[in-house]
């Protein structure tokens, strides 16, 4: 007997999410992951409770290929920390919701914007292309730039 709510019965054991670095590997996302462990930022974003990370995908980070490898690492620590968003967990309903049209601080010190548009959801004028990747500490989003 139960009355206490509804019982669901799954086929697999639940496992906890990864820490951001073991994300971004899971999702494939090889070009942050290298990026985050190049500049030691790595531990940093894996400790921080209650983040968003704007992730770019592979292609954004191959885009600006040539000019990632002229930068000092401070200059790609500050880039990268561009894209995380500190105490706030921002799920795709928050952003579409909540968070819409509002400038966000990252823990670089500057704001993103979020913008939807057609039901699509921008940071700057990047648009979000995966939505919701849990993470131990917050969620990931991966931007198309």
């Amino acid at each position: 007997m139960f009355t206490g709510g509804v019982l669901h019965i799954i086929d697999t054991v639940l496992t906890l999410p990864l820490d951001p670095g073991f994300s971004a590997i899971d999702s494939n996302l090889t070009a942050l992951a290298g990026a985050l462990t190049d500049t030691n930022l790595l531990s940093t974003v894996d400790t921080l409770r209650d983040i968003t990370i704007f992730a770019p995908s592979n292609t954004a980070f191959q885009n600006i290929g040539s000019a990632t490898g002229s930068l000092s690492t401070a200059q790609l620590s500050s880039i990268l920390e561009y894209h995380v968003i500190n105490n706030t967990v921002g799920y795709s309903t928050l952003l579409t919701e909540g968070l819409a049209n509002q400038s966000l601080p990252t823990v670089s010190g500057a704001s993103v914007n979020v913008l939807v548009e057609d039901g699509k959801v921008f940071v700057n004028s990047a648009q979000v292309i995966i939505t919701d990747i849990i993470v131990s500490n917050g969620v990931m989003h991966v931007l198309d730039k």
